[in-house]
């Protein structure tokens, strides 16, 4: 390649890196949480589609990360995408598992119909039992929600897997949705998951 080429060639990825078409291959932190441009699922490398803090009134709460196949600023496309899904979330504040289990359940209520809220009861009922027996999670632990096509939606937390995976189809993006959904948890949030770097913090 010759050195004009070679020039152009890298101002393309640049380009490319600086639109977020392509993941930046480094690790970064928010709030001393560190959050990794990949993740691994059943063979997939996922990229980090963003991340961000949660606020309740002034207080952090937790960091987030989203990993998917492929970048997206779109909340309908990362949850039509097809493959694997990951989403992270750390606490920067120790909280009760009762109260997490009810506000992951209170947001699902929020962003999906009352049709298929019912039909996702048998799982809320088993995720709020989950997160009843964690009587509390410490600043510093994970909470990590993976999808893997034909297999279902698995939490993990601290490491250490709580159960057999969620089977219902459309418990993930239920999940998925209490961030990207048309009522988020936090909307700045969204948008820092969707990508926007100005909003990480």
């Amino acid at each position: 390649m010759t050195p004009s080429r070679h020039g152009l060639a890298l101002r393309f990825i640049l380009c490319l890196m600086l639109a977020g078409l392509l993941p930046i291959a480094h690790a970064f932190e928010i709030h001393g949480v560190q959050v990794d441009p990949t993740q691994q699922l059943a063979g997939k490398t996922l990229v980090l589609n963003g991340a961000g803090t949660r606020y309740f009134v002034f207080f952090k709460v937790y960091v987030a990360a989203l990993y998917l196949p492929q970048k997206t600023a779109s909340a309908q496309a990362a949850l039509d995408m097809p493959g694997p899904k990951a989403l992270r979330l750390v606490m920067l504040r120790d909280i009760s598992g009762k109260e997490l289990g009810d506000k992951l359940t209170e947001g699902i209520r929020n962003n999906v119909s009352p049709q298929e809220f019912s039909g996702l009861i048998p799982g809320l009922a088993r995720l709020g039992g989950l997160f009843a027996q964690k009587r509390e999670l410490k600043s510093g632990e994970t909470v990590m929600l993976r999808f893997v096509p034909g297999q279902g939606t698995t939490i993990d937390i601290d490491g250490l897997a709580a159960g057999a995976p969620y089977a219902e189809p459309d418990f993930f993006n239920a999940l998925l949705k209490i961030w990207l959904g048309k009522e988020p948890a936090d909307a700045r949030l969204k948008r820092a998951l969707l990508g926007d770097v100005a909003l990480r913090d």
